[in-house]
């Protein structure tokens, strides 16, 4: 699946609140807004956010389930965009995203 780019839902806000080597990344659509934590990571780790698990998302986001992945792709690729001179790519399992800078390594 093809990372989303917030251009294309103009709509879609990210902004930080950073404080030192930690922050919060706040996200808003039309339908919800919600907060998740970051902090910053060991190399060659970047950044770790905290994100909802799937037994809490849709209470915590106020969207389905079946959107989590499309969401969390869509703020992994724009932190990207916002934090990183260059290529990067996330990784994300049930409670945390990291982010990376660089290309991503082949897992095959």
């Amino acid at each position: 699946m093809p990372d989303t780019d917030l251009n294309a839902e103009p709509s879609l806000q990210i902004s930080y609140t950073e404080d030192g080597r930690s922050g919060t990344i706040h996200y808003a659509s039309p339908e919800t807004t919600f907060d998740m934590w970051y902090e910053l990571a060991i190399p060659p780790a970047v950044a770790d956010i905290g994100i909802p698990e799937p037994r809490y998302w849709e209470a915590r986001t106020k969207t389905s389930l079946p959107q989590r992945e499309a969401i969390l792709r869509l703020i992994g690729q724009q932190v990207i965009n916002d934090k990183l001179a260059g290529d990067g790519y996330y990784l994300f399992n049930d409670q945390t995203m990291t982010v990376y800078s660089g290309k991503k390594p082949d897992t095959a």
